[in-house]
């Protein structure tokens, strides 16, 4: 039995929704505001979210962009009486699956919600595996980051979200001490369960190292290449990219594990002119032993570092033709002048805009860092 969260406001809807989808044979949760809605899909396991945009205190919108923020890959069919394209197009690029527009149509709402759950990952799974998976995705979604350490020389966001119900993509902010933080993106070889229980061994060794070893990025990513290479057999291996950030030297020191090379733009180019943090050793967990190697760089006011998976740099559009590094450095060049939150979001804007059509079959995983 599917379980659904109706998100409106107007409680003759809510009910009427409800009753409507009982009948179907699905269960049933209400949430009344935006802000209910976040916490309660963070603290049950939904197949679907039927999320009406005309929220108090929070829109639609920004639930909606907020729940794709945690890693949430839930499916969302936004309840609109917008009928204006922005608004439309405002909603799937925000990470939205589909949109109804009201007064909708029973039947045609109700094929909607099958087919979102048919194009749910483990559709095809019984309910108790179905249930079990969900479960372990609602775990998985904890190991992410839920808080941001406060700098006072860095605004930064980040954003995962996977292809299956379970992620092999994996971002951590970590609190290495006092006045430094670690910035990590990791991709792990695979796809749903086996990259995830990777994914969660990398959290944490990661999470074990970084407050020990401070700045040495190289020594810690040498330390999770011996776990998982004990660990795994040589199919399974993960790029990593760790960087410590100090926030009142703005000195960057970071290691590079065979993965994809994040783009560093530099306050004073005025043309685009970005540098890339390139590899330095094999990815994590095929060798015995990885070298400890890494890189110290001064940052300034203005710098901005986007870190990223291939997830994104990979993903074709309808003709076959992949994003590309060039255009996520234009889109990093355009959007220097924002915060954060705004160059991850415009990013990704950028992704879903080159990618509509296509099935999203790589997770997608990114953290921008702008030195203040």
């Amino acid at each position: 039995m599917a379980k659904i969260l109706v998100v409106d406001d107007e409680p003759g809807i809510a009910f009427s929704l409800e009753s409507d989808l009982q009948a179907e044979g699905y269960e049933v949760a209400v949430a009344g505001d935006g802000a209910e809605a976040v916490r309660r899909s963070r603290a049950e396991a939904f197949d679907l979210i039927l999320l009406d945009v005309m929220l108090p205190h929070k829109d639609g919108f920004e639930v909606c962009r907020e729940l794709r923020q945690t890693g949430l890959s839930t499916p969302i069919l936004m309840l609109t009486a917008k009928t204006e394209e922005f608004d439309k197009v405002l909603g799937l690029d925000l990470g939205a699956d589909d949109y109804v527009t009201k007064p909708f149509r029973t039947r045609e709402l109700r094929a909607r919600i099958r087919a979102a759950l048919r194009r749910q990952p483990g559709g095809g799974l019984g309910p108790d595996l179905q249930r079990q998976l969900r479960a372990a995705s609602e775990v998985q979604q904890r190991l992410f980051p839920r808080l941001r350490p406060n700098l006072a020389t860095l605004d930064y966001a980040g954003f995962c979200q996977p292809a299956q119900e379970m992620s092999g993509d994996y971002y951590d902010f970590l609190d290495v001490s006092p006045g430094t933080l670690g910035l990590l993106v990791a991709d792990v070889v695979g796809k749903g369960i086996p990259a995830a229980l990777l994914m969660a061994s990398v959290h944490g060794c990661i999470r074990t190292h970084s407050p020990r070893l401070g700045d040495c990025c190289g020594e810690v990513l040498a330390r999770l290449n011996t776990s998982l290479y004990e660990a795994t057999d040589a199919a399974m291996f993960a790029t990593v990219f760790y960087a410590v950030y100090h926030e009142s030297s703005r000195v960057l020191t970071y290691a590079n594990a065979g993965h994809e090379p994040p783009v560093l733009l530099r306050h004073q180019a005025c043309h685009a002119v970005c540098d890339s943090l390139d590899s330095q050793t094999p990815p994590v967990g095929l060798l015995a032993a990885l070298p400890a190697v890494q890189t110290s760089i001064q940052l300034f006011p203005g710098d901005w570092l986007v870190i990223f998976t291939d997830g994104i740099t990979e993903a074709p559009n309808e003709n076959g033709e992949e994003f590309g590094r060039e255009r996520i450095t234009s889109v990093i060049a355009r959007q220097r002048g924002g915060t954060a939150d705004e160059m991850r979001d415009a990013v990704l804007a950028e992704l879903r805009s080159h990618s509509r059509g296509v099935v999203q079959k790589d997770d997608v995983t990114l953290i921008a860092a702008r030195v203040l």
